[in-house]
């Protein structure tokens, strides 16, 4: 019970133990399963229903959120200029990712794909919840005459429409219907993942950056965060077309703005580590569009060459695997009172990151090659897993300088 009670002082604690316990628990089962496919048969479960098709939606949709609910519900008030969450309105919203992590992975290691529906249903239900108490802060803000808050309610925006992509998720789990999987992907993609991260670092890097590096100019203009979403969306709506001219162009208007963003952003002094692992880890968003420019450029002029998943896996693994290590171990330093440095673990698991990224990319351009694409799931495992449990302890345990929260 007092371990409960420590979990639950505050509301980043049990969607980061969930977020983190996710991001080795599903690296660990789908390298099992790329290697029993493309190495050596140790009896992962097989069905008709492919494993290559579970991944995505347990990322997209419980592993992330996991991380971005328990971010958002702590700042989400700050950012407005409002009292914390209390304990009984973020409890239910932890414990249904916790519910929906569990069931996933019955699910997955079991080979029974309605139970991931199952577990989709249940962190949906979380998500629900959330999303009230942001909209009754939003609310309050439009009542009290404040605001708007722009990032506030571009990450609400985010939210709300990733709702509509579970919701498609847990349609083709149910029908196998290629074409919601298509859906929800392409919603959790450019219309979730990229817009929350683009909000939190347009808000956050600058921040960072102005109270860490000497001389910084912390730059953020809005129009900047307006222009990524209608290019997010127009190229979110391009791919669910098939309009690959389109999708170059609107990859390329991306790839600029972020490039812009990464020059901007850029201290010209000495920063310190946990620093510039956000620097260095928005790089690869920039370097990802790219890559879907080139992919989609391809496509149209139908060359025969390609790129397979490897564009996207740069901003899935690069981009959002660097950032959440990034992010997520500052908050947990700074919310378990020990000190706002990089440590050794820390900093195996984000080069491991980095690693994996690049095997990753290799795997696509080579044709989806299973060595590699085993290769990049063990560096994923073998480096990442030791922060993993490291930050899971601590939200086990009391915070350091003895404050509570």
């Amino acid at each position: 019970m007092a371990r409960l009670a420590i979990l639950f002082a505050a509301a980043h604690r049990p969607l980061f133990l969930a977020g983190v316990l996710n991001f080795a628990l599903l690296m660990m089962w789908w390298t099992a399963t790329l290697f029993d496919i493309h190495i050596w048969p140790i009896g992962m479960p097989s069905n008709d229903f492919p494993a290559a098709l579970q991944h995505a939606p347990v990322m997209l949709y419980i592993m992330l959120p996991a991380f971005f609910f328990g971010f958002l519900l702590t700042v989400f008030p700050r950012w407005i200029g409002y009292a914390d969450l209390r304990q009984i309105q973020y409890l239910p919203v932890g414990c249904a990712f916790i519910i929906a992590s569990i069931l996933a992975y019955y699910a997955l290691f079991a080979g029974q794909h309605y139970w991931l529906a199952a577990a989709l249903c249940v962190a949906g239900f979380g998500w629900l919840i959330a999303l009230w108490h942001m909209v009754l802060l939003i609310l309050a803000e439009r009542r009290d005459g404040k605001g708007p808050t722009w990032h506030a309610w571009s990450a609400f925006a985010a939210l709300c429409l990733s709702l509509a992509g579970l919701g498609f998720s847990v349609v083709f789990l149910i029908t196998l219907d290629g074409q919601a999987y298509l859906v929800a992907s392409s919603i959790g993609t450019f219309g979730f993942l990229l817009p929350i991260f683009f909000t939190v670092a347009h808000r956050m890097i600058p921040f960072f950056g102005s109270n860490v590096v000497k001389d910084y100019v912390s730059w953020r203009p809005y129009w900047v965060l307006a222009l990524l979403w209608i290019f997010l969306i127009a190229h979110l709506l391009f791919s669910l077309g098939g309009y690959n001219a389109m999708r170059f162009v609107s990859a390329s208007v991306l790839c600029a703005l972020t490039a812009i963003l990464l020059r901007r952003w850029w201290p010209s002094q000495k920063a310190p580590g946990l620093f510039m692992v956000l620097i260095w880890g928005f790089a690869w968003a920039p370097i990802g569009f790219a890559m879907i420019a080139v992919a989609s450029l391809i496509e149209y002029t139908a060359s025969g060459i390609g790129l397979a998943l490897a564009p996207v896996h740069a901003l899935y693994i690069g981009m959002a695997g660097s950032l959440v290590i990034a992010m997520v171990t500052r908050v947990t330093l700074g919310h378990s009172g020990r000190p706002l440095a990089m440590n050794r673990i820390a900093w195996l698991a984000f080069w491991g990151i980095q690693l994996a990224a690049v095997a990753r990319i290799v795997a696509g351009a080579r044709g989806e090659h299973g060595h590699w694409l085993v290769l990049a799931g063990l560096i994923w495992v073998l480096l990442v897993t030791p922060w993993v449990w490291r930050q899971a302890g601590m939200y086990l345990s009391k915070r350091a300088d003895g404050k509570p929260g």
